[in-house]
């Protein structure tokens, strides 16, 4: 089977992304089409949504998506809208009468600054913003780092197909809908060699993605709002 190579730029790591061309054919190209086809029938800015559990590959797929359909699409994160990391240091949630460190669950709903992620979705309806990113070697966010001025945005990130309260607000902002879904095994593997990579050491990691990002696959897979297509990897 052919294989494609693409180099993508990850919050700060290349990341060599390989992909079937029978995929590419089959679900990508027409996908981009799709997108092209549906911002010249509504004449307006088209946001999609690309949705799945962490370690899916969510981040490279609209980055294909991106580098399929040059000066059509663009592609943003929602990793940006995490609280800051000194922030995370310092605030706890209440989670079954116990606080817990926010620092210690980073990746989950609650690290995310959700009112400020709905806010700048709505400028986007109306107008070129400048959108926050992560950074994977510092570990933090830079805001303001990215501008957003393509006709169709596909923002990408675990959460944003949340079938949960407040997260559902943000469907009234999508006009298209994409959840990646792949085993439970390859997204902890995935995971574990993505921590590693970042700095931890083989034990770290593992317990990382097992206390913390296995829980989040578990949500993002049994708590999601339906989807206009679904990719299985």
């Amino acid at each position: 089977m052919d294989k494609i190579i693409y180099n993508f730029n990850v919050n700060g790591f290349n990341i060599k992304a390989e992909y079937d061309k029978r995929d590419i054919d089959g679900i990508f190209l027409p996908l981009t089409e799709r997108l092209v086809s549906m911002r010249k029938d509504k004449g307006r800015r088209i946001i999609a949504y690309l949705a799945g559990p962490c370690g899916a590959g969510k981040t490279t797929a609209a980055l294909l998506l991106e580098a399929l359909s040059p000066g059509n699409i663009q592609a943003a994160g929602i990793d940006g809208f995490h609280y800051s990391r000194e922030y995370l240091a310092s605030n706890y949630i209440d989670k079954n009468g116990s606080k817990i460190l926010m620092r210690d669950i980073k990746g989950s709903a609650e690290t995310y600054d959700f009112n400020k992620l709905r806010d700048k979705i709505s400028e986007l309806k109306h107008g070129d913003i400048y959108w926050p990113s992560y950074d994977r070697i510092i570990h933090d966010v830079i805001a303001d780092s990215v501008y957003i001025n393509k006709e169709i945005i596909i923002i990408e990130g675990n959460w944003l197909l949340l079938d949960e309260k407040y997260w559902r607000e943000l469907m009234q902002f999508c006009d298209y809908s994409i959840f990646i879904s792949a085993k439970r095994e390859t997204l902890i593997k995935r995971l574990t060699e993505r921590k590693i990579m970042g700095g931890l050491s083989a034990g770290e990691a593992e317990k990382f993605v097992m206390q913390s990002d296995a829980l989040n696959i578990e949500r993002i897979l049994t708590r999601r709002l339906s989807c206009d297509l679904e990719i299985n990897i």
